[in-house]
């Protein structure tokens, strides 16, 4: 029996956009010296693999309940190749325990404004439980404020978000 091909990696346009500036804060925040950062709801990975490749003394440990985003995760870490990151874990964000024990800081894009209610405080209960004293816990998508979108970019991309969340795998 041939094993199977490797899975095709998922491409998002609005991924590719969104990586620098993400990737300027993350540069910002997270810590300079070698450490661990748990990335929830990575998705397909795409920003999992370039930002691994981008900060190389980060164990980047990306995470979704999704087996197709953990497949895709798995396409991004092939064609994208780093030492530092680390396979894809299943995880829901708003499940009592989290198959991981430690981060040094937890990231997470594009989830919140999408998923229902609940995943928030499962987000900040989980990380609260990883974190050390002073780790960061860096959210990342397009909020509103004063319940209007700062772009209409980023209200064109939240209605894009919200069609797709059936297929995300978030409750």
């Amino acid at each position: 029996m041939q094993p199977e091909p490797p899975a095709e990696p998922l491409y998002s346009a609005a991924a590719e956009r969104n990586a620098p500036p993400i990737l300027e804060v993350l540069r910002r925040r997270l810590p300079a010296a070698p450490a661990r950062v748990l990335e929830v709801a990575a998705g397909g990975g795409q920003h999992a693999a370039q930002f691994a490749r981008a900060l190389p003394h980060l164990a980047w440990l990306p995470s979704d309940p999704d087996p197709a985003a953990l497949a895709s995760i798995r396409a991004w870490a092939e064609r994208l190749p780093s030492d530092n990151l680390e396979p894809p874990l299943a995880l829901d964000v708003c499940a009592d325990h989290w198959p991981v024990r430690h981060a040094d800081a937890v990231v997470c894009i594009n989830l919140l404004h999408i998923a229902p209610w609940h995943a928030t405080p499962g987000l900040c209960v989980g990380a609260a439980r990883l974190l050390p004293a002073g780790g960061e816990l860096l959210v990342y998508g397009p909020f509103r404020v004063g319940g209007r979108h700062t772009a209409d970019s980023n209200a064109r991309f939240d209605d894009q978000l919200r069609r797709r969340r059936s297929g995300l795998g978030h409750p």
